[in-house]
């Protein structure tokens, strides 16, 4: 995918620039991303938010660097990123549990993965068109104005909703959600968007508590095939730490369209959110 291939290549820019002013909105705008889109693609791709993985990949320079030259601390400090010795000496130190100078008098060598090593662990973590490793999200109370009817009939209830979305005016609002609740008896969608209160007319208004999610992006190009799969096996894989949530005692699943989302588009993303609950 052409994300993938962009985040792989900023990968490899970051490494080759850790001397640089590094700020995401510089990274993003090199790649042609806004700066938005760009944070929630590479957070979503490599697990952590650009500016923590900036900073761990200048401090494992550092520690080459100490490791393997008997270059002053200072050197070393704006060689790496950083503006200061004492910012560079007390980030190292919070990080790492001692002083850059006690590192290099212990003698470790530090292992550090290469990004050709990091960009193979990320597209084992793609599987068809679903990253399966989520991010876990908070979030509030999501009170969803739209149209309820049967599961197996999601695009006749999008059809029906646009017909009335415009006449909403109490959206937060243009982002879309498709609500599906399922079980052994039943098989509901909800679809439409987010309002600030229950004063609509002609629809019908499902309440969302605020929950912890499993965060999944779906690239909807290579298909929902992956989807469930994919979904069933986090959940079983990380079963002592996570449970489903439900929904007046019924399971559920929401998708948010955001502005990531754009019917045709070979990058259009869509979010997966599976309601968790912490075991501990």
């Amino acid at each position: 995918m052409k994300n993938f291939s962009k985040i792989s290549q900023a990968l490899h820019y970051i490494d080759d620039n850790l001397d640089d002013d590094l700020s995401y909105e510089i990274v993003a705008e090199t790649f042609h991303f806004s700066p938005f889109y760009f944070h929630h693609i590479f957070s979503a791709i490599v697990g952590k938010t650009i500016t923590m993985f900036i900073r761990e990949r200048r401090l494992e320079k550092a520690c080459r660097m100490l490791s393997n030259t008997s270059e002053p601390i200072t050197t070393i400090c704006f060689a790496c990123g950083f503006n200061s010795s004492q910012s560079f000496c007390r980030t190292f130190k919070s990080y790492y549990g001692m002083s850059p100078n006690a590192f290099r008098k212990c003698g470790y060598i530090p292992d550090i993965v290469s990004v050709e090593e990091m960009i193979k662990k990320f597209a084992n973590r793609l599987k068809g068109g679903i990253l399966v490793s989520p991010n876990i999200v908070k979030k509030g109370k999501l009170l969803v104005a739209g149209i309820t009817g049967n599961g197996n009939e999601t695009g006749k209830l999008w059809s029906e909703f646009s017909k009335v979305k415009d006449k909403i005016d109490n959206k937060v609002s243009e982002n879309g959600y498709e609500i599906r609740l399922f079980g052994e008896e039943i098989n509901t969608c909800h679809v439409g968007v987010s309002v600030k209160d229950d004063n609509t007319k002609e629809l019908t208004c499902l309440m969302l508590p605020a929950s912890l999610y499993a965060s999944f992006d779906v690239y909807i190009s290579k298909g929902y095939t992956s989807e469930n799969d994919a979904i069933n096996k986090w959940l079983t894989d990380n079963k002592d730490y996570y449970e489903r949530s439900l929904l007046d005692g019924k399971s559920y699943v929401v998708e948010s369209y955001d502005e990531r989302f754009n019917e045709g588009n070979d990058e259009s993303i869509v979010e997966v959110w599976i309601p968790i609950i912490k075991k501990r």
